[in-house]
Protein backbone atom coordinates (compact mmCIF):
# COMPACT_ATOMS: atom_id res chain seq x y z
CA UNK A 1 0.00 0.00 0.00
CA UNK A 2 0.73 3.38 -0.27
CA UNK A 3 0.34 6.20 2.26
CA UNK A 4 0.63 9.99 2.17
CA UNK A 5 0.44 12.09 5.30
CA UNK A 6 -0.42 15.11 5.20
CA UNK A 7 1.23 18.14 7.17
CA UNK A 8 0.57 21.32 7.92
CA UNK A 9 2.58 23.08 10.48
CA UNK A 10 3.72 26.73 12.02
CA UNK A 11 6.67 28.74 10.76
CA UNK A 12 9.73 27.22 12.83
CA UNK A 13 8.24 23.63 13.65
CA UNK A 14 10.70 21.38 15.48
CA UNK A 15 11.51 18.24 13.30
CA UNK A 16 10.38 16.29 16.31
CA UNK A 17 7.01 18.00 16.35
CA UNK A 18 6.03 16.30 13.14
CA UNK A 19 8.02 13.06 13.91
CA UNK A 20 5.95 12.46 16.95
CA UNK A 21 2.64 12.97 15.62
CA UNK A 22 3.18 11.07 12.12
CA UNK A 23 4.40 8.49 14.20
CA UNK A 24 1.06 8.44 16.14
CA UNK A 25 -0.92 8.68 13.08
CA UNK A 26 0.71 5.67 11.12
CA UNK A 27 0.84 3.58 14.44
CA UNK A 28 -3.05 4.26 14.47
CA UNK A 29 -3.83 3.02 10.88
CA UNK A 30 -1.10 0.28 10.56
CA UNK A 31 0.69 2.28 7.62
CA UNK A 32 4.60 1.11 7.66
CA UNK A 33 6.92 4.45 7.86
CA UNK A 34 8.46 2.52 4.93
CA UNK A 35 5.43 3.56 2.80
CA UNK A 36 4.34 6.60 3.83
CA UNK A 37 5.26 10.09 2.10
CA UNK A 38 5.35 13.15 3.39
CA UNK A 39 3.05 15.82 1.92
CA UNK A 40 3.03 19.59 2.55
CA UNK A 41 2.84 23.18 1.03
CA UNK A 42 5.31 24.06 -1.16
CA UNK A 43 5.42 27.11 0.74
CA UNK A 44 6.95 25.27 3.27
CA UNK A 45 10.25 23.84 1.61
CA UNK A 46 12.18 26.06 3.12
CA UNK A 47 11.26 24.96 6.21
CA UNK A 48 14.42 22.79 7.73
CA UNK A 49 12.46 20.96 10.39
CA UNK A 50 9.79 19.58 7.92
CA UNK A 51 13.09 18.47 5.67
CA UNK A 52 14.50 17.02 8.69
CA UNK A 53 11.47 15.46 9.69
CA UNK A 54 11.57 13.15 6.45
CA UNK A 55 15.02 12.66 7.10
CA UNK A 56 14.47 11.27 10.49
CA UNK A 57 10.97 9.25 9.67
CA UNK A 58 13.07 7.96 6.31
CA UNK A 59 10.14 8.97 3.83
CA UNK A 60 9.96 10.75 0.69
CA UNK A 61 8.91 14.96 0.76
CA UNK A 62 6.56 16.11 -1.53
CA UNK A 63 6.06 19.75 -1.68
CA UNK A 64 2.38 20.68 -3.40
CA UNK A 65 0.90 23.64 -4.92
CA UNK A 66 -1.66 25.45 -3.14
CA UNK A 67 -4.05 24.97 -6.67
CA UNK A 68 -3.83 21.61 -5.99
CA UNK A 69 -4.72 21.19 -2.22
CA UNK A 70 -7.91 23.75 -3.08
CA UNK A 71 -8.80 21.00 -6.17
CA UNK A 72 -9.28 18.40 -3.25
CA UNK A 73 -10.65 20.66 -0.41
CA UNK A 74 -13.86 19.35 -1.08
CA UNK A 75 -13.10 15.71 0.14
CA UNK A 76 -11.32 16.94 3.20
CA UNK A 77 -13.95 16.52 6.50
CA UNK A 78 -12.32 19.39 9.04
CA UNK A 79 -12.69 23.22 8.12
CA UNK A 80 -10.75 25.32 10.46
CA UNK A 81 -11.63 29.05 9.84
CA UNK A 82 -8.28 30.15 10.61
CA UNK A 83 -6.74 27.31 7.83
CA UNK A 84 -9.35 28.62 5.18
CA UNK A 85 -8.22 32.22 5.71
CA UNK A 86 -5.22 31.95 5.30
CA UNK A 87 -4.60 28.98 2.36
CA UNK A 88 -8.45 28.46 0.80
CA UNK A 89 -8.92 25.00 2.36
CA UNK A 90 -10.43 24.20 5.53
CA UNK A 91 -7.36 21.98 6.54
CA UNK A 92 -3.70 21.60 5.28
CA UNK A 93 -3.13 18.35 6.37
CA UNK A 94 -6.25 16.62 4.62
CA UNK A 95 -5.96 18.16 1.58
CA UNK A 96 -2.26 17.30 1.17
CA UNK A 97 -2.83 13.80 2.28
CA UNK A 98 -5.35 13.41 -0.49
CA UNK A 99 -3.47 14.86 -3.36
CA UNK A 100 -0.25 12.98 -2.16
CA UNK A 101 -1.82 9.36 -2.42
CA UNK A 102 -3.19 10.54 -5.76
CA UNK A 103 -6.14 10.30 -7.84
CA UNK A 104 -9.24 8.99 -6.28
CA UNK A 105 -7.38 8.38 -3.01
CA UNK A 106 -9.22 8.29 0.41
CA UNK A 107 -8.57 9.64 3.76
CA UNK A 108 -7.63 6.93 6.47
CA UNK A 109 -7.16 9.60 9.30
CA UNK A 110 -8.69 13.40 9.85
CA UNK A 111 -5.92 15.94 10.83
CA UNK A 112 -4.93 15.41 14.18
CA UNK A 113 -3.37 18.85 15.21
CA UNK A 114 -1.11 19.75 17.99
CA UNK A 115 -0.20 23.68 18.85
CA UNK A 116 2.58 23.18 16.27
CA UNK A 117 1.89 20.84 13.55
CA UNK A 118 -0.91 18.88 11.83
CA UNK A 119 -1.02 15.50 10.29
CA UNK A 120 -3.37 13.70 8.20
CA UNK A 121 -3.01 10.22 6.39
CA UNK A 122 -4.13 9.00 2.81
CA UNK A 123 -4.10 5.58 1.18
CA UNK A 124 -3.81 5.37 -2.70
CA UNK A 125 -7.00 4.22 -4.73
CA UNK A 126 -5.43 1.44 -6.59
CA UNK A 127 -3.88 -0.34 -3.24
CA UNK A 128 -7.59 -1.17 -2.18
CA UNK A 129 -8.78 -2.68 -5.86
Amino acid sequence: MRYAAGIGARRGVAADAIVELVREVAAQHDAPLSQVTLCTLESKSDEPGVHEAAKILGASLVFLPLDALKARKGAAPTHSPRVQAMFGVGSVAEAAALVGAGPGSRLLAPRVATPYAACALAVSVEDNE
